[in-house]
């Protein structure tokens, strides 16, 4: 399951450009090599293609999970992580939440964008999930001072384990580089502010 609270191997705490938090080791070991294994075998990948993105994905609520997998959408380890999420983020969020994955393979990357919608979601978590991506593979997540993608604020290694947890608002800039080698996948949390 994902780590919560004093589990959460916190990193750093940031308020500008954007709200945001780095997490490292925020997976279970043993979770994390099953969520591996569905992913590379089982998943119901669907290829979606937008005009700044091609990545495959699905929502987890909505498959049907292997019973080992289920404590990632239960209810009890969602309002944990939701609270972490709240504490992190001075923030006040409600109980829905959505929880899609995501797979970049080869050539994919997603272009600068903000996640912004008006009465859409309003703080997000992603957690990387992978074999282990070198420098050379790429999958970078950037994030950016501004909506120019070469005001790069900071550049994140897709390391196995970590996350970064965000406020989503017309200020949250951030893209993923192009992936070289090997998969990228990710967990996306979305919350819902009060």
């Amino acid at each position: 399951m994902i780590t919560s609270g004093s589990s959460f191997q916190l990193c750093d705490q940031v308020e500008q450009p954007f709200r945001y938090f780095l997490v490292t080791d925020c997976l279970d070991q043993t979770i994390e090599q099953c969520i591996l294994a569905w992913f590379e075998e089982e998943a119901p990948w669907k290829l979606v293609e937008t005009d700044f993105y091609e990545q495959y994905e699905f929502c987890l609520f909505s498959s049907n999970l292997p019973s080992y997998l289920t404590s990632l959408i239960s209810a009890e380890s969602l309002a944990r992580l939701r609270e972490t999420v709240e504490n992190l983020l001075k923030c006040r969020l409600s109980e829905k939440i959505n929880l899609v994955a995501h797979k970049i393979v080869q050539g994919q990357h997603i272009a600068i964008h903000n996640d912004y919608l008006s009465g859409e979601e309003t703080h997000r978590l992603t957690v990387q999930v992978n074999r282990g991506l070198n420098d050379e593979d790429g999958g970078f997540f950037m994030l950016f001072n501004s909506s120019n993608a070469t005001d790069v604020h900071r550049v994140l290694r897709p390391i196995s384990g970590s996350a970064i947890g965000f406020e989503i608002s017309p200020n949250s800039h951030h893209a993923v580089s192009c992936l070289y080698g090997g998969e990228r996948y990710t967990l996306v949390y979305s919350f819902y502010a009060i």
